[in-house]
């Protein structure tokens, strides 16, 4: 059987490229690369293209499809089906097709065709015959990519057969599933449909299935942290049965550390980290993330290590040449961008604002360099030169002009509120309102400001139209439960609005912070206590700190409260929320 080049790899994105109605590259036209065709064929397809380019889509079938039935022209069948499809013509395309495959069983490209015209038209069994087909005629280097393409194709379907996805795909994979060397991946790929439609305890039988086969299978590996990513508990054990089945278990476990760090479970996230570094000392994202991570929990001396670990390979293996290709070359780059980012962060966290600006500036420039500049120049005193760094840039586009705009003052804005400059900040907010009133951000931010100036009722009302915009923001329903909380008015109000606010964002460390705030100000001290542990466990922040020490201190834990606020402060000298509980608890540190 024939098969273009690195064709089965591409069988289904043509679906795909069809079902969201884009015509296919190499049926635009017909172009004859036959020197030797007949004058009666000649005149088919001579005659067919001329009716297409007039619009006479039912002349141009009849003729193409003639020109193809007298030829073995795979270009040309594919182009009489192409016609049908421009012509709106469900029926004549799938006949077409149909008529293709009896003349050429064994071609992919036409089943590929089936596929794409099964989905376009709803035919649900034409959907399961092509792609069964498909899987059969290829070969098994072609095949678990082909398995792999399936989730995406039938997660295009139309909305009448979206329903049936789970349907197709077992009917499609059912003698695959009976295969040792790929059942695994085929309950992967089912899986996945699962998850695209929600169906995540479904999704977590398909896994289970997938394990029975393989638990070392690298798409049931996918399927597994895609279902932890998802919040799917059970999960977890699933990911770590893969882990201990891959004989090499670095990316896998870089994998589910980077989830853990996500999910705010740093010491798990370090322990896996650990581990890498033993297997496989020169795997550099393991070093950024335990930088990462030991800069959010305050531990500076690891984290510069870790972020000077980083960097050194990177250039160890620039100097070697293995950063040869594009690609190779943009991870390098990527690699030491985010290490010397790591590097300026710890030094910010030192208050060293000269070292911060030194990182930086070897750093190519970019608005998330240009901010951090600015403020380690307003820091040293020089105003002006870390004002001109955010003006916004040149912009040749309309649109892009506005993007500019937007985020130049945005940078402002951030860069005011760093210096306690609230009232310029709110002015400027306020311009950004006017210029940018659709935007939920903006509007969020804005109210944060009237927030700070004691605008409350503004404040109020911003924060509750963010809610109604966005219901799924779940800092707005923290900020407006914490500006309750502090202000000590309607806390069964807030704390509901906070709890609301930990739905949708679980774990999530200020919140947690929040809550644990309203069980304090309502006096229910042991349960604040155990929230705010909970909260700085998972984020070493000055402000829980200061509310966890308070709390301690209330509590006549006395010794912890100062230890606690003791190392915080030494951490974060210039933090206000921290010098305002120290001196209200009238402790000399």
């Amino acid at each position: 059987m024939n098969r273009a080049p690195k064709f089965a790899k591409r069988l289904l994105i043509a679906a795909i490229v069809a079902a969201s109605g884009v015509s296919l590259a190499d049926t635009d036209g017909f172009t004859a690369t036959n020197s030797e065709l007949d004058g009666r064929l000649f005149y088919q397809i001579l005659s067919g293209e001329i009716a297409n380019r007039q619009g006479d889509n039912g002349l141009a079938f009849r003729f193409i499809s003639a020109a193809a039935k007298n030829s073995d022209d795979e270009s040309l069948s594919a182009r009489a089906v192409e016609i049908a499809i421009q012509a709106g013509s469900g029926d004549a395309a799938w006949g077409a097709v149909n008529d293709w495959i009896k003349r050429q069983p064994d071609s992919q490209k036409a089943q590929a065709m089936k596929l794409r015209v099964s989905i376009a038209t709803g035919r649900m069994n034409g959907i399961t015959d092509a792609l069964s087909r498909i899987l059969a005629q290829s070969t098994a280097e072609e095949r678990r990519e082909l398995i792999r393409a399936i989730p995406g194709t039938l997660n295009r379907l139309p909305n009448v057969l979206q329903k049936k996805a789970d349907d197709i795909a077992q009917a499609s994979l059912k003698s695959v599933k009976q295969d040792r060397l790929f059942a695994a991946a085929a309950w992967a790929a089912i899986g996945f449909v699962r998850v695209n439609n929600q169906d995540m305890q479904g999704a977590l039988r398909a896994l289970g299935e997938a394990y029975r086969w393989d638990a070392a299978d690298l798409d049931a590996g996918r399927l597994a942290l895609t279902l932890l990513e998802q919040g799917v508990a059970e999960a977890e054990p699933l990911v770590l049965k893969h882990i201990a089945a891959l004989p090499i278990k670095t990316n896998a476990r870089f994998s589910y550390a980077r989830l853990l760090f996500i999910d705010n479970r740093q010491t798990p996230a370090l322990e896996q980290i650990e581990r890498i570094h033993q297997d496989e000392p020169t795997f550099i994202p393991a070093w950024l993330l335990q930088g990462q991570i030991a800069l959010q929990k305050g531990d500076l001396q690891l984290a510069e290590t870790a972020a000077t670990k980083a960097l050194t390979l990177n250039q160890s293996a620039a100097t070697a040449g293995t950063a040869g290709s594009q690609a190779e070359q943009a991870r390098s780059d990527l690699i030491e961008r985010q290490s010397r980012l790591l590097l300026a962060d710890v030094a910010q966290a030192r208050g060293d604002w000269t070292g911060v600006e030194q990182r930086l500036s070897l750093i190519p420039a970019d608005d998330d360099v240009n901010y951090r500049r600015a403020v380690a120049l307003g820091k040293q005193g020089r105003t002006e030169e870390a004002l001109r760094l955010l003006e916004p840039a040149e912009a040749t586009a309309q649109d892009e002009a506005a993007d500019s705009r937007k985020n130049a003052m945005n940078m402002k804005v951030r860069w005011l509120r760093e210096f306690d400059r609230t009232a310029d900040a709110y002015e400027l907010s306020a311009e950004m309102m006017s210029a940018f009133p659709d935007d939920i951000d903006v509007m969020y931010g804005h109210a944060m400001l009237a927030e700070q100036l004691k605008r409350h009722d503004e404040m109020e009302r911003l924060l509750r139209a963010v809610i109604a915009k966005k219901p799924d923001y779940a800092h707005a329903y923290n900020a407006l439960g914490y500006a309750w909380v502090d202000r000590g008015v309607r806390l069964a109000e807030a704390q509901a609005l906070i709890e609301e606010a930990l739905k949708r964002s679980p774990n999530d460390p200020l919140i947690t912070d929040s809550l644990g705030w309203a069980y304090y100000r309502q006096g229910q001290l042991t349960l604040a206590a155990r929230t705010l542990q909970k909260a700085y466990s998972l984020k070493q922040d000055p402000e829980i700190a200061a509310h966890l020490g308070e709390v301690w201190w209330k509590l006549g834990q006395t010794e912890s409260a100062e230890k606690l606020l003791r190392d915080a402060v030494a951490r974060y000298p210039s933090n206000s929320v921290l010098k305002d509980t120290i001196k209200r608890l009238g402790l000399a540190l």
